[in-house]
């Protein structure tokens, strides 16, 4: 089995299938998928989506982890933790997600992020996406005005506008 495939079933796995969005999702960003693997199985996975923050004019490298997974045989082993800590080195980069479940706020926390208000509706802190972003975004529902965003960085800012949330 490829890694392609391999992400590709850990994914339906941990999110369920959509077979249009999950076709377009790994069409455009498995090259930007981070993975470890075990003897040669991918036991963990994240996508590690570029994009942009923009505050006041300002624009920093920013990326949207999406997807946090890993298999059910490796859990609760550190790995995913692991993971970030190899992936997530740039000093100077801005790093945020949209937790899944009040569940894995705590794991997050752990690694670093820390929680934000997150908006459709503009404000000072604003995320800008490429195309390719955002035609995936369209297959989504769009969150409610205001929801939970966890980021990582330097910027020190306690409410994002993010419109192309991939739900």
């Amino acid at each position: 089995m490829t890694q392609r495939q391999q992400c590709e079933k850990l994914y339906n796995l941990a999110f369920g299938q959509d077979i249009e969005f999950d076709k377009m999702l790994f069409d455009l960003f498995f090259d930007r998928v981070e993975t470890l693997e075990i003897d040669g199985q991918v036991a963990s996975m994240y996508f590690k989506i570029p994009c942009t923050l923009n505050i006041d004019g300002t624009k920093t490298k920013a990326y949207y982890i999406y997807a946090v997974t890993t298999h059910c045989d490796f859990r609760h082993k550190g790995l995913m933790s692991k993971l970030f800590e190899q992936t997530q080195t740039e000093k100077d980069a801005f790093y945020f997600l949209k937790p899944s479940s009040e569940e894995v706020i705590n794991f997050y926390t752990q690694t670093g992020f820390r929680q934000i208000i997150g908006t459709t509706e503009f404000c000072d802190a604003t995320i800008e996406v490429d195309d390719n972003f955002k035609k995936l975004s369209s297959l989504c529902d769009k969150p409610k005005t205001a929801f939970p965003i966890m980021i990582k960085g330097k910027p020190d800012i306690s409410k994002l506008t993010f419109e192309y949330t991939l739900e």
